[in-house]
């Protein structure tokens, strides 16, 4: 066989290959459900209360942790924040960007499409939105889905100036509105209890890839900035450094680590990654734990999206992923 020849059929093998990863995540159809979002932040600011007792109950204990519904203090709370001449200001111009949400209700609906091909029998939740005082984006408890609009507003918002560092801020844009949902409810419902528990630097690599590894299947056309809230540079350097990046994990003899210090530097925010350069970004151990889950599932062409998020043997997917940066 000549060398064009040969170069031909490897080419041929590697289109097929293609071919049949692509056929592997294809999700079929249009979706069933059109998912739409309750806004429970009208309610509140509009009339004073929210009707579902659920979600009301939800708002208060949880959410603003101000306490249970109903007693003296807590509706003093809820009043005292609700008139709030800064959160007014917030409510009235979350309404001016998102007078309606029905671009978000499309992509949401879509992306639960392809979960729920990727996961058969996966519940669907009521979503809604809310504000709470630039608290935590997105909450997810059983059957409920709710992001908090007012960190959404984008990241040069004048009240965020303040608040928040810049770091932080690229990340409150209305574009990662639905990947936070996803990426939300994706952990509600594949806990892994060792990341909970007594967590390795390796089990939280594996972890974070898997989460990111399938968000990147719900949102196939979707940067993966705004899938990790990352900047498009950020994003660049992990592409670039993939390698160096492993080769600090072993230097430094971090890979098994349970240091609650050493794992802070991995896997919590700030403006990078201490253990890696200025140009990383916090949390860039998410890109080798996309690579490795990839690899692993590429050598594992038989498993579904399902088997590989109950797989929760790290080691096992380190192993069999053959993961080796070039």
């Amino acid at each position: 066989m000549s060398w064009q020849k040969f170069l031909l059929f490897v080419a041929a093998l590697l289109l097929l290959s293609a071919c049949g990863n692509e056929k592997r995540y294809r999700v079929p159809g249009e979706p069933k459900h059109s998912l739409v979002f309750t806004r429970y932040e009208q309610d509140f600011f509009e009339d004073g209360r929210i009707e579902d007792s659920v979600f009301s109950d939800l708002f208060s204990n949880q959410i603003m942790q101000f306490g249970s519904e109903g007693e003296a203090h807590t509706d003093s709370f809820l009043e005292m924040f609700r008139l709030d001449s800064t959160m007014q200001k917030v409510y009235s111009d979350c309404q001016a960007l998102f007078p309606n949400l029905e671009i978000y209700q499309k992509q949401l609906s879509v992306a639960f499409h392809r979960l729920c091909h990727f996961v058969p029998d996966m519940p669907l939740p009521a979503v809604s939105t809310h504000l709470s005082g630039f608290s935590q984006s997105v909450v997810s408890a059983p059957s409920i889905l709710s992001v908090s609009l007012d960190k959404y507003l984008g990241s040069d918002y004048a009240l965020y100036q303040s608040l928040f560092y810049d770091y932080q801020r690229q990340r409150m844009r209305a574009e990662q509105l639905v990947p936070d949902c996803l990426n939300g409810w994706l952990r509600s419902e594949f806990t892994n209890a060792s990341i909970m528990e007594d967590s390795r630097l390796l089990d939280f690599i594996v972890y974070e890839g898997k989460m990111l590894f399938v968000l990147k299947l719900l949102f196939p056309k979707t940067e993966i900035e705004y899938l990790t809230g990352w900047t498009k540079e950020q994003a660049d350097w992990c592409a670039a450094n993939e390698k160096r990046m492993w080769e600090r994990i072993l230097e430094y003899e971090h890979l098994y680590s349970r240091d609650h210090l050493v794992l802070s530097k991995y896997i919590g925010d700030g403006p990078a990654t201490v253990y890696f350069t200025r140009e990383s970004p916090s949390r860039a151990v998410l890109w080798t734990g996309l690579k490795m889950v990839e690899a692993y599932m590429q050598n594992h062409k038989e498993l579904s999206v399902l088997g590989l998020m109950m797989e929760t043997d790290a080691d096992k997917i380190l192993t069999e992923s053959l993961y080796r940066p070039e």
